[in-house]
C-alpha cells in the first residue's frame, strides 16, 4: 500500500524508494530519466548503454532538455561539435564537404 510519496510512472503506482534505475538501481523519484524498453534509466545509465556518441567528442549525445544534435550518414555530433577538421568554424545549417573521416567547411575543402 503506498500511502504517501508515492510517484506514478506507466500509468501504475510505484513506492518513491522502488521506483529505481534498471541500471545503477539508484532511486529516480524526483530526477531525470529516460525510459528504454519499458524501464526507467538514469542519465548516466542510459547515456553508457544506449545513447549514440558523438563523432567528434565521444562524448554521449543525449538530447535531453531539447539538446541539438546533427546525423549524417552513420555518424552524430553535438550542435557545438561540428565543426571544419580544419578551421574549426562551426558547420551547424552549413553545407559541408566529406573527406574520409572528415568533415570540412566548403573554402577548406575546396583547397584540398
Amino acid at each position: 500500500v503506498i500511502t504517501s510519496g508515492g510517484v506514478t510512472y506507466h500509468d501504475q503506482p510505484w513506492h518513491k524508494e522502488c521506483f529505481v534505475c534498471a541500471g545503477c538501481k539508484t532511486q529516480l523519484s524526483g530526477q531525470r530519466f529516460i525510459s528504454k524498453d519499458e524501464y526507467p534509466y538514469c542519465v548516466d545509465c542510459f547515456s553508457k548503454l544506449y545513447a549514440k556518441k558523438c563523432a567528434a567528442c565521444k562524448k554521449p549525445i543525449t538530447a535531453l532538455g531539447g539538446a541539438k544534435f546533427i546525423s549524417f550518414e552513420e555518424r552524430q555530433w553535438h550542435g557545438e561539435c561540428f565543426n571544419c577538421a580544419k578551421c574549426s568554424v562551426s558547420l551547424v545549417g552549413q553545407g559541408f564537404l566529406t573527406q574520409q573521416d572528415d568533415v570540412l567547411c566548403h573554402e577548406c575543402g575546396s583547397a584540398s
